[in-house]
């Protein structure tokens, strides 16, 4: 009887052993391979969409190619290596698991920066993570077909409202390009953006032929006031041409109006005493534009009173032949 107590609990421990089949290479294999995953997962995040996307397509071969080379290895092992214990297994998933919270800390003091080769970022803006709960503005896509000005400005003006960083603001930019534009900024050399003003230069100077060219002055000498045209829609169009010229005095801009305004109190006006900045020119202008709808609106109802006026002599003048009709016919001579 005592001789058989040993082998009743010697049963369950050989159990368990071939259970947790693992050996140490297996062991080492997977602690590496939790701190590749967690490099991995930081790339991810701070990765632009067009490497997030390449990334993706490099791991999936990797994973294949890592299967088929970890089956061959495993059975290696089984023949190779004696396995080990259960409490081993456990203390090494502890280590993973501190390994994981190593980097993850690492990585948010910016002591670890991730290997993102192709990207053209630097690893001072790669480091920057975007907040999980900042949720992007509706901003337009830029293809490379327009002004690289106006978008910059669109962005920047949006942008200004939320705070984000230097660095955030250029990861963000990115993902507002499409079509050749994307295709620029992938094709720029890895590492080579510092900043946020440095991606906008880059960006302006590649599109510089995208720009809307600027009027000359001589240009707004063509603009005149049509015969039928009011003085508001002609004031409006003049303001949007100007737009469209560079560096415009305000004197400039007096004689240019005076010479395309229809000879009335405005034009009179101005040349008489010329306004001193363009505050003051557009005041004299709504000024005169308030009298001239005002008088509009009087010959208006000037109008519509004589028109009134005539149909109603029609209607008395109708109204008296038809009592003339109805009266009873009396003889003038007896």
């Amino acid at each position: 009887m005592e001789g058989e107590t040993p082998r009743r609990d010697e049963g369950p421990s050989r159990q368990t052993d071939l259970v947790l089949q693992i050996t140490r290479s297996e062991l080492q294999r997977l602690m590496e391979e939790a701190g590749r995953n967690a490099i991995a997962q930081h790339e991810r995040i701070t990765a632009t969409p067009v490497e997030g996307a390449r990334r993706e397509e490099r791991e999936r071969g990797h994973d294949a190619e890592e299967f088929v080379v970890g089956s061959s290895e495993r059975e290696r092992g089984k023949r190779r290596e004696p396995g080990i214990s259960k409490a081993e297994v456990d203390d090494a998933g502890r280590q993973i698991e501190r390994l994981g919270k190593q980097i993850s800390d690492l990585k948010r003091r910016g002591e670890i920066v991730a290997q993102n080769r192709n990207s053209p970022f630097s690893n001072k803006i790669l480091t920057e993570v975007v907040d999980p709960s900042f949720r992007m503005p509706d901003l337009p896509k830029y293809d490379g077909t327009k002004d690289p000005q106006e978008h910059v400005a669109a962005f920047e003006l949006v942008m200004n409202l939320y705070g984000q960083s230097n660095s955030i603001n250029a990861k963000l930019f990115v993902t507002t390009l499409t079509g050749k534009a994307q295709e620029w900024f992938t094709s720029l050399p890895s590492g080579g953006i510092e900043n946020f003003e440095q991606l906008v230069q880059k960006f302006t100077f590649h599109f510089a032929s995208k720009r809307k060219q600027k009027r000359s002055a001589t240009y707004l000498f063509n603009i005149r006031q049509k015969e039928d045209e009011s003085l508001k829609n002609f004031i409006g169009r003049f303001n949007n041409e100007t737009l469209e010229v560079q560096d415009l005095r305000v004197d400039m801009i007096v004689s240019i109006l005076i010479h395309g305004l229809k000879k009335g109190p405005l034009a009179s006006a101005l040349a008489r005493d010329p306004p001193e900045d363009i505050e003051q020119l557009m005041k004299v202008a709504q000024k005169y534009i308030d009298e001239e709808e005002i008088n509009t609106m009087k010959d208006g109802e000037w109008q519509r009173s004589k028109e009134r006026g005539r149909w109603k002599d029609i209607r008395e003048k109708n109204m008296r032949g038809e009592k003339e009709r109805d009266q009873p016919y009396r003889p003038k001579f007896h």
